[in-house]
């Protein structure tokens, strides 16, 4: 009897040891808390100073703009908001942290924007931005309109600002968009250095630990905000949308940068996923190298981190091969929009399915996508 209790007590240890004991996974050769150090210091980091960068260039342009409504003053604040919006399409891949707890995504890139509601707040003057209400009446797409939607030329929109009898109301909006963005980012850059001990120092894989949190928020953006919003629902290629085109509802409808945000988005998909690091060819420890070290097989049974890379890049040369404004594109050629979007698709089984299933992760958020 004491032999058979030993001899169970010694298998039961084995099998123990055989596991990762905060995922419950097969246990690899594979340093978690230096891939969490990388994407905490090499691509979050960063990235929020980035856009606290730009956040700050974005301000200085708009002071600029009250003081001296000029077209060389309108260039310089637009070329600053298009700097901002791009550095937020990798920013939006990170979501976690005080990027989470300031819900970034909602608070600066909710489209279509609601342009009435914007005209009735300016002619009120009686608004709360941080109110749910307002969701679709600021961020970037609000700025879009602004500074894109409200003429056909330069000298129109100059106009719409320099009105005798709004003008105020809606240079002060202007501002007051502004600074909703830039006191964001503020929250964020002060967040950080506290958080960022916590995210590399929970280096399971179980809900709220810093690999599921990346992993999620990865899959979200990739799915929800770019596939779905930026592609699948202006062209109808989505099957919710039964079809139908809406060529108003994607992002940055005025001022025609729709297709420049999402390459830019896709892209940095592929740079998040390789854990490289900010502005710079640099690869550190990233989710691929995490799949390679389980050997995870897509399947074809090839590497699934390289099918994940091809399959992306096979959809970003979908939209290279798109020169005009999505809206455009919707309207008169939306076969190569739907293109995008079935190549996007095909990243979804890969990221959603395969990748959460080799690293033990589970997703929690719902979609309602049905497909």
């Amino acid at each position: 009897m004491r032999y058979l209790k030993f001899s169970f007590f010694i298998l039961f240890i084995t099998i123990f040891t055989a596991c990762d004991n905060n995922s419950g996974s097969e246990k690899v050769d594979f340093d978690r808390e230096a891939f969490l150090i990388n994407m905490a210091d090499n691509v979050i980091q960063p990235s929020i100073e980035s856009f606290a960068s730009n956040a700050e260039g974005l301000s200085g342009a708009t002071n600029s703009f009250n003081t001296n409504l000029s077209i060389e003053s309108l260039n310089v604040l637009r070329t600053e908001f298009k700097e901002i919006w791009l550095s937020y399409q990798h920013l939006a891949f990170v979501h976690v942290g005080p990027v989470s707890s300031v819900n970034l995504r909602d608070r600066v890139n909710i489209f279509p924007t609601n342009t009435d509601l914007i005209e009735e707040n300016i002619n009120s003057q009686n608004y709360v931005l941080g109110s749910a209400a307002n969701v679709a009446a600021k961020g970037f797409p609000a700025l879009d309109y602004l500074l894109f939607g409200t003429g056909s030329t330069e000298e129109e929109v100059l106009a719409y600002f320099g009105d005798p009898n709004l003008g105020e109301n809606r240079l002060q909006y202007l501002t007051d968009l502004v600074e909703d963005i830039q006191s964001t980012s503020n929250l964020m850059t002060e967040g950080w250095p506290d958080y960022r001990s916590t995210f590399v120092g929970n280096t399971g894989t179980d809900v709220g630990s810093g690999t599921s949190l990346l992993v999620n928020e990865y899959n979200f953006q990739f799915d929800i905000r770019i596939k779905n919003a930026k592609i699948g629902f202006p062209s109808g290629g989505n099957p919710r949308t039964g079809g139908v085109v809406s060529p108003q509802n994607v992002e940055a409808y005025f001022s025609a940068w729709s297709g420049e945000l999402a390459e830019e988005a896709v892209k940095s998909s592929i740079a998040v996923f390789k854990g490289q690091h900010y502005n710079s060819s640099e690869d550190g420890l990233g989710l691929d190298d995490y799949l390679d070290a389980f050997d995870a097989r897509d399947r074809n049974d090839e590497l699934l981190s390289r099918s994940i890379i091809n399959q992306s890049t096979a959809a970003l040369e979908e939209m290279e091969k798109i020169e005009s404004p999505y809206s455009e594109v919707a309207t008169t050629e939306g076969s190569q929009l739907v293109n995008v979007y079935n190549a996007l698709q095909a990243v979804i089984p890969l990221i959603k399915v395969d990748m959460t299933s080799a690293l033990s992760v589970s997703i929690t958020f719902q979609d309602n996508d049905g497909d």
